[in-house]
């Protein structure tokens, strides 16, 4: 049972974790790792593709070689708090009660709710843009949108409805491909989602696109994990709030609120 949080550099609050929650670095052909970390360029790997697809190369690390019965994915700046309490908006008024006293989720915890529920995955959150896919759009190119429900209706034509009812009928979903599940339906899911993922990198072009475009891949990913969870119905899914490590420096949360809400005259940052 493990829960692997993937960072891009080192990070202080790795040695807060619970037991179980093992670094992961991404990117490896590329970042440093000095305290050696677990890399995603051992063993079966696309780490190449990091700046591409983010997150997902270490995704693709734990889908190819990880022998865990379970398995989750937090982002190095971002862990699952043991209640569902809602979103950033909620975290962020409960962390200026609680501060510190705010922890990852152990890893007990977490297969105890696999008792019960087959998904756990992030709160759902507001993307703004009126629905998804015009959220989507605001600061990427729709074109790779469109060739994600191209490939979702030539391969797997049964996920098409689930595909267009996230995407157009609200601007909620579950965000930062952030889950804990068995390793078995870890393995479904990757297995649709790279295969998609794949078929879609073959028909993108990016010339033109900043550095923050090109991480399309995870871009698309943190939406058809949601399309995932809609198709099938039958999985029970358990929403837990995400908090982040750095929003624990009191300082640092009051900025964020005040920049989250456009509150900047007066502050002192």
């Amino acid at each position: 049972m493990t829960v692997y949080v993937i960072t891009h550099k080192p990070f202080r609050y790795a040695d807060k974790l619970p037991s179980g929650y093992l670094p992961m670095m991404v990117g490896a052909n590329s970042n440093a790792n000095p305290d050696n970390y677990l890399a995603d360029n051992t063993l079966e790997n696309i780490s190449a593709k990091n700046p591409y697809y983010c997150e997902l190369t270490g995704l693709y690390w734990i889908w190819k070689n990880s022998a865990s019965e379970n398995v989750g994915l937090a982002h190095y700046r971002r862990y699952f708090y043991e209640h569902s309490i809602g979103g950033r908006n909620a975290m962020y008024l409960y962390l200026l009660l609680m501060g510190n006293k705010v922890k990852p989720i152990s890893i007990d915890k977490l297969d105890d709710l696999l008792t019960e529920y087959d998904w756990i995955v992030a709160h759902p959150e507001n993307e703004g843009g009126g629905d998804l896919w015009n959220q989507f759009a605001k600061d990427n190119n729709i074109l790779d949108m469109q060739h994600t429900r191209d490939v979702i209706s030539e391969k797997y034509p049964d996920y098409v409805a689930a595909f267009d009812e996230v995407m157009h009928s609200s601007s909620w979903m579950s965000p930062y491909n952030m889950f804990y599940a068995s390793k078995n339906k870890m393995d479904e899911y990757c297995k649709w989602l790279f295969d998609i993922l794949f078929e879609v990198e073959k028909r993108t072009d990016m010339s033109g696109y900043t550095d923050y475009q090109k991480r399309l891949y995870g871009f698309l990913s943190e939406r058809l994990l949601n399309v995932w969870l809609k198709k099938h119905s039958e999985y029970k899914v358990k929403y837990l709030t995400v908090f982040k490590s750095d929003d624990l420096d009191r300082k640092a949360l009051i900025r964020r609120i005040t920049n989250h809400f456009g509150i900047t005259k007066g502050v002192n940052n």
